[in-house]
């Protein structure tokens, strides 16, 4: 399993990669999983499906908005409460800002929002987690995405906000890597879930055709094929906050079936 008897937190849970990223960790032998997010809903879900994989994975349910550095702080100190150490931290929340807008008109007051979440709130959770890891060693892994290698439309808000997080990962692994904790990036393209599932009718109605043309669209671009699951996506995330990669650090992990080759 490869996180047996790991202490594991886990923000931006939701209907998405964020529920699935909880679920594998807990299929995958965590001890417990630390459940990060705003809304009560999300995590209760996220309980439940847990608790239908059917193993003793214990979980902790932590009400979070990350761009909040004092409930940042409270999530940490119940996690330690509790568990007494976090073995790894899975950076996933997010948010994608407005998605229509074009960078020449774009409305900079929603590109600071979008950054107030994406990098300056996972930077205070993640300054939250390290003096506690510096005393076990421990893994980082921020979700980052494809939009940083290859430019699609409307994504400039987002994408930026994830570039500069890619870069704060290459700083953050120089520096701790002498406290033992690895920090990486995990670069996602096109998930097949539930905000994809959602999203494909409104690209159908947009450019005229049926959903099955849009999917077909997509997956023509990917070398495997076809759009990888979310679930597939969440087991090559934890991969990266796993001992089977103890000697990778500051490093991106293109996780896309092939759709961008660095």
């Amino acid at each position: 399993m490869l996180l047996k008897d790991k202490i594991v937190i886990i923000s931006g849970i939701g209907p998405g990669l964020g529920v699935k990223l909880a679920v594998e960790a807990a299929r995958e032998g965590a001890r417990a999983v630390v459940l990060a997010a705003r809304g009560a809903d999300k995590l209760d879900d996220a309980e439940a499906r847990i608790r239908a994989v059917g193993n003793e994975c214990r979980v902790l349910k932590v009400a979070t908005d990350i761009g909040q550095a004092d409930q940042c702080r409270r999530l940490v100190e119940e996690t330690m409460r509790h568990f007494g150490r976090i073995d790894a931290l899975v950076n996933s929340a997010y948010t994608a800002g407005n998605v229509t807008e074009a960078v020449e008109s774009a409305d900079l007051a929603g590109w600071r929002g979008v950054f107030e979440t994406n990098l300056f709130g996972t930077m205070q959770l993640t300054q939250a987690v390290v003096p506690h890891m510096k005393a076990t060693g421990g893994a980082i892994a921020m979700i980052n995405s494809m939009v940083i290698r290859k430019a699609l439309p409307g994504q400039a808000a987002y994408a930026c906000s994830k570039g500069a997080l890619a870069t704060a990962v290459k700083y953050l692994a120089k520096e701790l890597g002498q406290h033992g904790i690895r920090v990486n990036s995990v670069l996602m393209g096109w998930m097949w879930g539930a905000p994809v599932q959602g999203f494909i009718p409104h690209m159908a109605a947009a450019q005229g055709v049926s959903e099955e043309e849009v999917v077909a669209r997509v997956a023509a671009n990917i070398p495997l094929g076809y759009i990888p699951t979310d679930d597939e996506c969440a087991r090559a995330a934890l991969f990266m906050v796993s001992d089977y990669a103890r000697a990778v650090t500051g490093a991106a992990l293109d996780v896309n079936g092939g759709e961008f080759m660095l």
